[in-house]
């Protein structure tokens, strides 16, 4: 498959992983209201897990068990729990808009990662493209100019480099991982640092049938998005696919306004078509280079 093909591939995966977890935090958001952190992770966890089980034994892909222990799938878990982890414990002093603002500088990081890591050639169309978008993503946040506590930055910082850790060592993943036993590793990183941080509060609530219900969506849905995730980057070219990260927020605003009517203000209006613009060029810059694919190939 030409490797323009495969990016739009990627690029698809990409967007449908930010729709689903977007759902996954918006049900997760209201779990929250009545539980604490590291118990609704452990009970999303279940039932993600329980989720797998089942698509295992349809699929009859029990041979492929081992799999879930390989080196490369216990590092990259481990990293997951570990950005779990520092997310969670830094909303503690960090509003969610900065927050998310900071996690956003994954694709800038990532394309200079796939510069130096992985040999990718970026150029400037490309990082301007990505600029663009992170500009939007500010422009739709509109995070606050008031001070927040030094560790609580940081910490989303560490998780920001993790992420982009993560997701370039995703695409060095062996050709013989199956994305789907991936997913089942990823899914026990994330149970163990819910786990951990439910043993370290202490704390563990009846669960009420509403709160089992979203935390059993929830489940679903961050079992599909991290599946699709891990599609979206297995052979594309990080640079181009980690800026449609950005479309989480189009996703965001477009569900705020169809459940909730929630209307976004001038300001967020221009950082949407910024986003979208630099989405646009990209999916074109692709296309180009699709047809220069063709053109290069001598006829039969």
């Amino acid at each position: 498959m030409q490797q323009s093909q495969t990016n739009l591939r990627g690029i698809v995966a990409m967007m449908l992983a930010m729709l689903f977890f977007i759902g996954n935090d918006a049900l997760m958001k209201y779990a929250r209201t009545e539980l604490d952190t590291g118990q609704a992770l452990v009970v999303r966890g279940l039932f993600s897990l329980a989720l797998l089980v089942v698509a295992i034994t349809v699929t009859g892909r029990w041979r492929e068990l081992h799999f879930v222990a390989s080196r490369f799938a216990v590092t990259r878990a481990s990293i997951e729990g570990v950005i779990a982890t520092l997310y969670i414990a830094a909303l503690a002093g960090i509003g969610l808009a900065e927050a998310t603002a900071i996690t956003m500088l994954v694709p800038l990081i990532i394309t200079a990662f796939s510069t130096i890591f992985l040999g990718e050639k970026v150029g400037w169309r490309r990082w301007s493209a990505i600029t663009v978008g992170f500009i939007g993503i500010l422009l739709v946040l509109q995070p606050e100019g008031r001070v927040v506590p030094y560790w609580a930055v940081s910490m989303v910082f560490a998780g920001t480099i993790l992420i982009a850790v993560r997701d370039t060592l995703t695409r060095r993943m062996p050709a013989n991982l199956p994305s789907m036993m991936l997913t089942v590793t990823t899914t026990c990183g994330t149970l163990v640092a819910g786990g951990s941080l439910a043993l370290y509060n202490g704390v563990w609530k009846p669960l009420p049938t509403h709160v089992l219900l979203a935390l059993a969506g929830a489940g679903f849905l961050v079992l599909i998005g991290n599946y699709a995730i891990i599609e979206a980057y297995r052979k594309s070219d990080l640079s181009v696919v980690s800026s449609f990260r950005y479309s989480v927020i189009v996703w965001a605003v477009l569900i705020g306004f169809l459940m909730f009517g929630d209307v976004p203000g001038p300001l967020s209006v221009i950082g949407l078509v910024l986003i979208l613009a630099s989405g646009v060029y990209t999916i074109h810059r692709e296309r180009v280079r699709r047809r220069e694919e063709r053109e290069s190939v001598p006829p039969a």
